[in-house]
C-alpha cells in the first residue's frame, strides 16, 4: 500500500503539472488489487476528509475583518474577502481534484476484483464510499466554480471538469451545469444502495451520509420536496442531537471530534484570515441569539473588546479550519425548511422545535409557533443561519436564496472607508479557476 499511495501522490500533480496530462506512469508500479487496498486508499483522511476549499467561508458573510487584519493577510485572502474580480486561490482547486484521484483509483480498479458471497458487503461498501467521495467532491467544487442551479434556467452554463477515471490521458473539459448535477446526483444515489448503515469511523461515509448529501444537493437546487425526503431518510437512520446543557460553554473547544451529531466528518484546512482572533462574528448575527439560547455562549468567545470570535466548530480543534461534514442538526433544519416550503406548517415547526429544545437552557424553552408557512419559513431560515455558521454552508444558502426576492441579499465589506459589494446574481458567485489550470488545460474561464 505504501507503493500505491506513493504513486497516487506522484500522479496527483495532474492538477498543477502538464506531465500528468501527457505521460503515462510506469505500468510496473504497484496497483491496488485487493479490497483491503481499496479501503486503505479510502481511509487516507489527509486527502479525502481534509481536502476542501476555504473559499466558501472566506467569501461568506458570517464575519468581518478590521482593516488592519485584512491588510496583514495574504494577497489571495485579501482579494477573495472583497470578491475582487481577479481573485484566485490555486490551492483551493488542487485539493479537491487530488482527492478525486483517490476516489477514481478505487472505482477504476474495484471492478477487477471478483464479487463473492464472502466479500460482497465489503466490495459494495468500498465502491459506495468511493462514489460518495466523488459526489461530495464534485458538489463542493460546483458550489465555488460554477454558477448556481437555476430552476428556470437552461443549465447549459459552465459546470466543472468531471474527471470520471484516474486515467492520465483523459482530456480535461468543462461540463455543463446540467451534466455536473446529473453526475453528482447519480454518484450519491448509487452510493446509497451500496453503503452500509453503520460505519466503523466517521471519516468513512455510510448510508445516512449519502442520504444527507442528496438532501444537501437538492436543497441547493431548490428542489425542496426531494431535499426533505432525503433529509428524513437520513434522520430515520440516525437523528441523535446533543443537549447543549451538557456542553461546557467555557471550554476553548466545546465539541469533541466525532461528536454524536456528526454523521460524516470532513473539514477544510481553512485560512489564516478565518482565525477566530481575526474573523469577528457579524454583530447583527450575534445579537440575534436570545439570552437563554445556549449557542450564544457555546459557539462564541468574547474577545474582550466588544467583538466575538467563533469557537463552536464540530471538528474538535482550535484552528483556522472549519467543519463541513454532514450532521443531524443540518438534516433537522433541511427537513423543517422543506416541510414549510411544501405547506406543512405544523410539522415544520415540530421538526425545528425538536432541534431547538436541545439548544435552550433547560426549563426555559417555549416551542416556536407560526401562523402560516411563510412565517414558519422565516423562523426556520433564521435558525438555520444561527445553527450552521462557519460550516461552509452559508455560501451555498446565499447562492440559492438569491433567486427568491424575499431572501436575496447584497453582501458588503467596509474597509478603511472603502465599501465593496456583491449583489445577487453577480457572476462572481462563480470563483475564477486558477490561471495555471486554464493555461495547462485550455478550459474556458468563468466570465466576469
Amino acid at each position: 500500500m505504501k507503493k500505491i499511495i506513493k504513486v497516487l501522490l506522484i500522479v496527483s500533480v495532474f492538477t498543477s503539472c502538464k506531465k500528468f496530462l501527457d505521460e503515462k506512469p510506469d505500468k510496473s508500479v504497484a496497483v491496488p488489487s485487493t479490497l483491503q487496498d481499496m479501503q486503505a486508499i479510502l481511509d487516507n483522511q489527509s486527502n479525502l476528509n481534509i481536502a476542501y476549499s476555504s473559499l466558501a467561508e472566506i467569501a461568506a458573510d458570517d464575519y468581518y475583518l478590521t482593516y488592519a487584519d485584512w491588510a496583514a493577510s495574504s494577497d489571495n485572502d485579501r482579494l477573495n474577502h472583497i470578491w475582487d474580480a481577479n481573485a484566485e486561490y490555486p490551492n483551493n482547486w488542487i485539493g479537491p481534484y487530488k482527492a478525486l484521484l483517490y476516489a477514481n483509483t478505487v472505482l477504476d480498479n474495484i471492478e477487477n476484483i471478483p464479487v463473492t458471497e464472502s466479500n460482497l458487503n465489503l466490495w459494495n461498501n468500498c465502491k459506495g464510499q468511493a462514489l460518495f467521495f466523488r459526489s461530495f467532491i464534485f458538489f463542493q467544487t460546483a458550489q465555488l466554480y460554477s454558477l448556481p442551479w437555476e430552476n428556470n434556467g437552461t443549465h447549459e452554463g459552465l459546470g466543472i471538469p468531471l474527471r470520471l477515471t484516474a486515467a492520465i490521458d483523459e482530456p480535461t473539459i468543462r461540463s455543463t451545469i446540467q451534466q455536473t448535477y446529473d453526475q453528482l446526483i447519480a454518484d450519491a444515489t448509487a452510493a446509497v444502495s451500496l453503503l452500509q448503515t453503520d460505519n466503523v469511523v466517521k471519516t468513512r461515509p455510510n448510508k445516512g451520509a449519502a442520504f444527507g448529501l442528496l438532501a444537501r444537493i437538492y436543497l441547493s437546487m431548490r428542489q425542496y420536496e426531494l431535499a426533505g425526503r432525503y433529509a428524513d431518510s437520513c434522520l430515520q437512520l440516525y437523528g441523535q442531537l446533543i443537549d447543549y446543557n451538557t456542553i461546557n460553554a467555557a471550554a476553548t473547544i466545546p465539541f469533541l471530534i466525532f461528536n454524536p451529531e456528526v454523521i460524516f466528518h470532513s473539514t477544510s484546512p481553512g485560512s489564516s484570515i478565518l482565525n477566530s482572533a481575526r474573523a469577528k462574528v457579524d454583530s447583527v448575527l450575534f445579537g440575534s441569539y436570545m439570552v437563554n439560547d445556549l449557542r450564544r455562549t457555546v459557539f462564541f468567545k468574547n474577545n474582550g473588546n466588544g467583538t466575538y470570535g467563533f469557537k463552536g466548530h464540530y471538528h474538535g480543534a482550535v484552528a483556522n479550519s472549519f467543519f463541513n461534514g454532514i450532521t443531524t442538526d443540518e438534516m433537522w433544519l433541511i427537513k423543517a425548511e422543506c416541510l414549510a416550503r411544501t405547506g406543512s406548517t405544523g410539522n415544520a415547526m415540530a421538526a425545528l422545535n425538536t432541534l431547538l429544545i436541545k439548544r435552550w437552557k433547560a426549563g426555559t424553552f417555549v416551542p416556536f409557533t407560526a401562523g402560516d408557512a411563510t412565517a414558519a419559513l422565516n423562523i426556520i431560515l433564521s435558525e438555520r443561519r444561527k445553527e450552521l455558521l462557519f460550516r461552509g454552508l452559508r455560501w451555498q444558502d446565499l447562492r440559492r436564496l438569491n433567486f427568491e426576492t424575499a431572501y436575496m441579499k447584497t453582501l458588503t465589506r467596509q474597509l478603511n472607508l472603502q465599501v465593496y459589494s456583491l449583489v445577487p446574481g453577480d457572476l462572481r458567485y462563480a470563483m475564477l479557476i486558477p490561471s495555471d489550470v486554464i493555461k495547462l488545460t485550455g478550459i474556458p474561464q468563468n466570465p466576469r
